[in-house]
């Protein structure tokens, strides 16, 4: 297929490949404006997890290599009974391989061609293999779900959320005073000043590998404790979680930065961020507990990381995806995040979507009932 002589290449990709295709992504890489999601080194240890069929999508221009995305498949049945081909790109389909959690997903584009591009891609997928029914794509921008609706017949939510970010370009004194709010800051000053009764406060942005992967264990541990019991669980407890974690760690081009909090030289908060192109992607926290609410661990830890990256000369603070609160007060913009499944007309997917809508149609009825 060829548009404003792009050409888009759809085949069956192999682990064997896999060298081969870290050149491509490598090279496309250094000019793309793309996150630490698409970078090879998220990419190249998410392959590791993948025992499906794979297949990977290539968009060149002039000979040169412009875009690239990987495409896992899948088995679904439609009511339990109709088997549908499925892909999902940069994902698994899998809770468990699933839990590593891509954000920002899209295919990886050359930066000054990447909406045109991003568009070939899209329709040469649709228009690939009649037996392919639905794509899964997310978490996505609405620029990149946007171009996937132009396409395909019809589109789900899996998921839907804000997500948010602090913009450190406009800061002209620190992020304390130029971004929160008054109460926000009473909060953060509060809680410093009562931890800092209790003893010594200290901060610190650890780097080095043998020290992160050390505290690894610690954060393990007062992850699980936070997150075990709840829906949503700790990924600490998923083998494949902490395995690539740890892998993404100790890879030659790690972004992998963990700012801690010390009280009397005993840690009291951890948070692991990605640092890359200048931007800071924080990933999770792990925060003791205190009796004493006005003590706010994220709160402090988090103003300490931000004003510690104003300094780095850091363009951005992004809190990814999820409706909390403290990401709110802590932030400067907001942005929508979606899981969406997307497909081709169908007879057995539009009967299922009209059942969903009817069905959630007939919950928020009765949840206003009550």
């Amino acid at each position: 297929m060829r548009t404003k002589n792009i050409s888009i290449q759809i085949k069956p990709f192999y682990l064997s490949e896999k060298k081969i295709l870290a050149l491509k992504w490598q090279n496309l890489e250094n000019s793309s404006n793309c996150t630490v999601f698409l970078s090879w080194l998220w990419i190249g240890e998410w392959l590791e997890l993948v025992t499906n069929k794979m297949y990977v999508i290539e968009a060149y221009q002039n000979e040169k290599i412009v875009g690239l995305g990987v495409f896992v498949e899948k088995e679904r049945k439609v009511f339990g009974l109709f088997p549908i081909k499925q892909w999902l790109l940069h994902r698994i389909g899998g809770v468990k391989q699933d839990q590593i959690w891509i954000e920002y997903n899209d295919f990886l584009l050359a930066e000054e061609v990447e909406e045109t591009v991003r568009e070939a891609m899209v329709k040469a997928l649709q228009a690939y293999d009649k037996q392919l029914k639905e794509v899964v794509i997310g978490l996505s921008t609405e620029t990149v779900t946007n171009c996937f609706k132009k396409y395909f017949f019809h589109s789900n939510y899996l998921i839907k959320t804000l997500g948010y970010l602090v913009d450190l370009s406009p800061i002209e004194r620190n992020y304390l005073q130029d971004v929160l709010s008054k109460n926000t800051r009473s909060q953060i000053k509060r809680s410093e000043k009562v931890l800092c009764q209790l003893g010594k406060l200290t901060f610190d942005v650890v780097t080095d590998k043998s020290e992160i992967n050390v505290l690894y264990d610690d954060i393990a541990k007062i992850h699980i404790g936070r997150w075990n019991s709840t829906n949503e669980g700790s990924g600490f407890t998923n083998e494949l979680f902490t395995s690539f974690h740890r892998q993404l760690v100790n890879d030659e081009t790690s972004t992998v930065q963990i700012a801690t909090l010390a009280l009397n030289s005993e840690n009291i908060g951890y948070l692991v961020n990605f640092v890359y192109k200048k931007k800071v992607y924080f990933y999770l926290s792990a925060l003791k507990t205190f009796d004493n609410n006005k003590i706010k661990v994220g709160l402090t830890l988090h103003e300490k990381t931000i004003d510690y990256y104003v300094k780095q000369g850091i363009q951005s603070y992004d809190f990814l995806g999820g409706e909390a609160r403290y990401k709110q007060s802590l932030s400067n913009q907001s942005y929508e995040l979606a899981l969406q499944r997307f497909y081709k007309k169908d007879w057995r997917l539009i009967v299922e979507s009209a059942l969903k809508g009817l069905k959630n149609q007939i919950q928020l009825l009765l949840s206003k009932a009550t």
